[in-house]
């Protein structure tokens, strides 16, 4: 029969509508139990290890959202994992919209869970076993409309932050229910989770507690639906004998410390992490206030963008017991030196980019020092640290500009470079007091490269200088350096003679610094120093002369060797000129008249100039 013309669209619509209903008809009644094969497939596929279901059965008759039940779901570990099963569950009741199933995409609800265990592990590398064959970390939930769960036990054990619990998970109309034990490295520990029933309502109230002898953090906050761990905030109260053990649980990243207690709040909207308000203590040390965002969106990198205040810091609270004793071995072997042994190498840290406001109102020091505070803006960007402005305020003056620390494209020795300024200080700030002192100010610029501060500084070239003004220094000091033996025996203890200038250039190459030229002059003398520095080691090889500005009955002609260290120089009179032999051999020559010229004043602002170029 052929149609009228206006009648055969309507008629081909009410056919595509009878099909529509027809097609939605069989789906609601569509007996799914058939489908168990492709569902074992799709699991298996998903997770990377073989997955069996015993039977899947429906609940009701028609439905476009049926609720099926699987019994016996037994999901193998992956090969990496280790033997066994990593999820058994005797019964899970699921909700599977039908409509969805017409565009090709299948999304199955849980809805409750009973008898089940639960075995979850991550690799040392990262892996998790839930997370499927290209997993490279796992992720966390989206959370669950409803669920109810009953009697289900998880075991979880991760080598890359060596940690593990064992819990039970129950959730009824009463809440959810988490409790168990586990160990932080070998802290034993308590795990216990509490919250609203999963029931399908907003803003899911929550508590969190990981509680041991050493170990305590609580999580209190909200989320926007149930085990939604992807859009939640809460204040956090965590406390510990190290901030390695926070991080076992928290995995920022974070470096041993003196014990901790810190108190923040947080939150987080799908990769991008905010704290705020984050005071507390480490070790002697107070923090302020600190605020960050922690953007993880762009897949393999972590940018970072905070403020740091403390109001005070010791840099010794930033380093663990362990830690520490290390550091001391190192010294009672290298003996004190002044360049410290600080670690620079960005490997552990070429995943994130960022910038860092830090400013600590106050420096801390078992050990007498002229710091007083610091500040500096720190940005990182792929694995090139830039520290500038950098300032560190001392007793008097300051000490300044700008550190680069450069570790791109995989090098395996970070590149340290220092453009610093010293200013508006004095000798007797960098002394720690003492009878020396007058106007100082200095530049050093290096480059080097080392794991630590050190051992760039004992690879570096460049230049450093210091220059003094006018000031005092003791006259029996002031006539030893002119290598004027007779004043500088008999002189007044109490008496002072004027500096007139101290003037230090070095001229550095591979960690050989070369004095260019190293010149006191005061109203008494005047003396030069020649020779290196090996930085690696801070070891003097210098030679002495000197001269007094007047006539001298006993006076050394010949160079002073100095030794030892720049911490503890060592000078060697030659000859044993000390003792009475040498002394009349002194008094002879100036009877003789075999005496060198003497000293006359150095043009100190000049040499000052040329050596701050």
């Amino acid at each position: 029969m052929i149609l009228p013309p206006r009648s055969r669209p309507a008629r081909i619509a009410a056919i595509v509508a009878a099909a529509v209903a027809i097609l939605l008809l069989v789906l609601a009644c569509f007996p799914w139990g058939v489908f168990r094969a492709q569902a074992e497939r799709a699991i298996s596929a998903r997770i990377g290890a073989p997955a069996t279901i015993g039977t899947i059965e429906r609940e009701g008759i028609l439905s476009l959202h049926p609720v099926l039940v699987l019994r016996d779901v037994r999901i193998a570990q992956p090969g990496w994992a280790g033997n066994g099963a990593m999820l058994r569950v005797a019964r899970a009741r699921v909700r599977l919209p039908v409509l969805p199933l017409l565009i090709g995409q299948v999304r199955p609800q849980p809805i409750a869970i009973e008898n089940g265990v639960a075995t979850l592990v991550r690799a040392s590398d990262g892996r998790t076993n839930w997370g499927g064959p290209k997993d490279g970390g796992g992720s966390t939930g989206d959370g669950f409309a409803r669920l109810a769960i009953r009697d289900l036990t998880i075991a979880y054990r991760d080598a890359k932050r060596d940690r593990r619990a064992r819990v039970r998970v129950d959730s009824d109309g009463n809440g959810l229910r988490v409790r168990g034990t586990g160990a932080l490295a070998d802290e034993a520990v308590r795990v216990v989770l509490a919250g609203a029933p999963i029931d399908g309502r907003a803003n899911w109230p929550f508590v969190a507690r990981i509680v041991g002898p050493q170990t305590r953090i609580t999580a209190s906050g909200t989320m926007a639906r149930a085990l939604d761990t992807h859009d939640m905030r809460f204040d956090m109260h965590a406390r510990g004998h190290d901030l390695l053990d926070l991080d076992r649980v928290i995995e920022a990243g974070l470096f041993g410390t003196q014990p901790v207690a810190l108190n923040g709040k947080v939150s987080r909207q799908g990769e991008v992490w905010k704290i705020a308000g984050l005071n507390g203590t480490i070790g002697r040390s107070r923090l302020s206030a600190a605020d960050a965002t922690i953007d993880k969106s762009t897949p393999g990198r972590t940018r970072i963008d905070g403020d740091i205040r403390l109001a005070q810091l010791d840099f010794e609270d930033l380093s663990n017991t362990r830690g520490r004793a290390i550091a001391a071995a190192k010294r009672a072997k290298a003996g004190p030196r002044i360049v410290p042994d600080t670690r620079i190498d960005l490997r552990n840290v070429a995943d994130i980019d960022g910038v860092l406001r830090v400013r600590a109102d106050r420096l801390l020091s078992r050990f007498d020092s002229p710091f007083r505070r610091i500040a500096g803006t720190l940005t990182l960007e792929n694995a090139r640290l830039t520290v500038d402005p950098f300032t560190v305020g001392m007793t008097r003056g300051t000490l300044g500009g700008r550190i680069v620390v450069d570790q791109r494209d995989g090098k395996p020795r970070p590149m340290l470079a220092l453009d610093l300024k010293l200013a508006d200080t004095t000798i007797g700030t960098l002394a720690g007091g003492g009878t020396i002192d007058a106007p100082l100010r200095g530049m050093a610029r290096l480059t080097g490269t080392g794991e630590t501060v050190r051992a760039a500084i004992g690879r570096s070239s460049g230049e450093v200088a210091l220059a003094s003004g006018s000031g005092r220094i003791p006259s029996k000091l002031a006539s030893f350096i002119g290598l004027d033996v007779g004043r500088g025996v008999f002189a007044d203890k109490d008496a002072v003679a004027t500096l007139r200038c101290l003037i230090v250039h070095m001229d550095v190459r591979d960690g050989s610094a070369r004095m260019s030229p190293l010149l006191i002059d005061t109203s008494r003398s005047q003396s030069h120093v020649a020779g290196t520095i090996d930085l690696a080691n801070e070891r003097l090889d210098l030679t002495m002369t000197g001269a007094p500005k007047k006539d001298s009955i006993l006076r050394l002609t010949e160079p002073v060797p100095v030794r030892g260290t720049i911490k503890s120089p060592d000078p060697k009179v030659p000859g044993g000129k000390t003792n009475v032999g040498g002394i009349l051999k002194m008094v002879g020559d100036a009877i003789a008249g075999d005496r060198p010229p003497l000293a006359t004043d150095a043009d100190c602002g000049a040499l000052a100039a040329r050596a701050m170029r």
